[in-house]
């Protein structure tokens, strides 16, 4: 039971970041004055992995200081 919680747990984390990570490379498309549309599915991917692996250490380095802050008394960081 704890097992299969903690499996959608982890699923519906990946289903998260990964949707964070289409939203952000969709901002920079924008940004750059491009459409989707003018890069291959493979330079799209190639986009949402790196973003992802930006998004996870960013949410690493934030959980690091809320448990920090946390053992320290400090209610809000951020």
């Amino acid at each position: 039971m704890i097992i299969s919680m903690l499996s959608n747990m982890k699923f519906n984390t990946k289903k998260i970041l990964r949707k964070k990570a289409i939203e952000n490379v969709k901002e920079n498309i924008i940004y750059k004055q491009k459409k989707p549309t003018d890069y291959s599915k493979d330079e799209l991917r190639e986009f949402i992995f790196y973003e992802e692996k930006r998004l996870i250490k960013k949410f690493g380095l934030k959980s690091i200081f809320l448990a920090t802050g946390a053992i320290l008394g400090i209610a809000h960081l951020w």
